[in-house]
């Protein structure tokens, strides 16, 4: 057996990162991955008062187009606030309004963020796993940083535990997780078609 050159090893690398990034831009364009997002985001705000809209937010900047990502992760928002203030009996008070305003603002800035992607989160699996998790992070900082700059005002002086805190990023990281392993599954399963050798 052979030594591979060194081209060749070079070539096989460049065929994979392009067979990412292909696959990458077939998924962001399908209609597919937009409708499994949104209607994940819907059930959720039905199951949880609080749903998931950071992992919402994150998952849709780094799995589709900025533009499709901003209007997925909004509807997601909105779905919920309708949600809240029709089936929930969320209060309407003005307290209630700027929170979920701040909920708006803040699945934006998550979302803007995520989509961001750069260089290294395009090339390969380990890039875009790590983007990911930069962007859960700083996402969950961006939103709930908003919440909780906000909140003693909005709470007659009260602050929010850390134990809180920590319970909320939990269930956004196990939602994340979830978002991200039905993907990548997709990205296989897509990369596997375009070089089924």
């Amino acid at each position: 057996m052979t030594p591979k050159s060194p081209s060749r090893i070079a070539s096989f690398e460049a065929a994979k990162t392009a067979s990412f990034s292909q696959s990458w831009r077939v998924l962001a364009h399908s209609r597919l991955l937009p409708f499994l997002l949104l209607a994940l985001g819907t059930v959720s705000s039905g199951v949880y008062a609080h749903a998931p809209l950071v992992s919402f937010a994150a998952m849709s900047g780094i799995t589709l187009l900025r533009r499709r990502a901003i209007i997925i992760a909004l509807s997601i928002w909105l779905v919920n606030q309708i949600i809240g203030f029709t089936f929930r009996g969320y209060p309407l008070t003005g307290t209630a309004f700027m929170l979920g305003m701040l909920m708006g603002i803040g699945t934006l800035l998550t979302v803007i963020w995520a989509s961001l992607r750069p260089t290294f989160s395009r090339i390969s699996w380990s890039g875009h796993f790590s983007w990911e998790i930069i962007s859960i992070v700083v996402g969950f900082v961006l939103y709930q940083g908003l919440i909780s700059l906000a909140y003693p005002l909005m709470a007659d002086g009260h602050t929010m535990s850390w134990d809180i805190v920590a319970s909320i990023f939990s269930k956004q990281g196990m939602w994340a997780g979830a978002i991200s392993l039905g993907h990548a599954a997709l990205l296989w399963r897509q990369m596997t078609w375009l070089s089924p050798t």
